[in-house]
């Protein structure tokens, strides 16, 4: 009697830890070879790279959403002023708010972001209302990739690959 019942428990565990259910978003540190973060992620969510331009040395930020498919969209871009790189349009709205320029509707899909982390550009991740100084954490010049993945628990829960 007790095996009738121990067997669906451990089988319900089993399914339960190494089951994909999770959706992530991955920052993978390329160099290193290992995860700098990961998080569970709910369709909607945005996130933001920030770094300063290298030739107009101002702000410059990408704000990205998890779509309904939990893919990374690119939303929008914020940034100061015109000049070197900068295109002169993208999406579908451009406004000036709080003294930058939005480019919004944008919409476009992004499988992964690989960013080379640059000291001078003090490249940095917002999540959640949280900032991580990607340039303090990185050598300069290593690439960090970001990405969505759905995991299992234990995956998550150990921080694998």
């Amino acid at each position: 009697m007790k095996k009738q019942i121990l067997i669906p428990i451990i089988l319900s565990l089993c399914l339960l830890l190494f089951l994909p259910l999770l959706d992530t978003l991955t920052l993978f540190y390329y160099q290193k070879d290992q995860i700098y973060e990961r998080f569970i992620v709910d369709e909607g969510e945005e996130f933001v790279v920030l770094w300063i331009h290298s030739v107009e040395l101002t702000p410059w930020e990408e704000i990205f959403r998890i779509s309904d498919k939990h893919e990374i969209v690119l939303d929008r871009t914020r940034f100061k002023q015109f000049g070197a790189g900068v295109p002169d349009s993208a999406g579908n709205k451009m406004e000036v708010v709080d003294g930058y320029i939005v480019f919004s509707g944008i919409n476009q899909v992004m499988p992964q972001l690989p960013y080379g982390i640059s000291h001078f550009a003090q490249h940095q991740f917002i999540f959640r209302e949280k900032t991580y100084d990607l340039y303090k954490d990185f050598d300069d010049g290593d690439r960090l990739v970001i990405y969505t993945e759905k995991i299992s628990l234990i995956k998550y829960l150990l921080k694998s690959k």
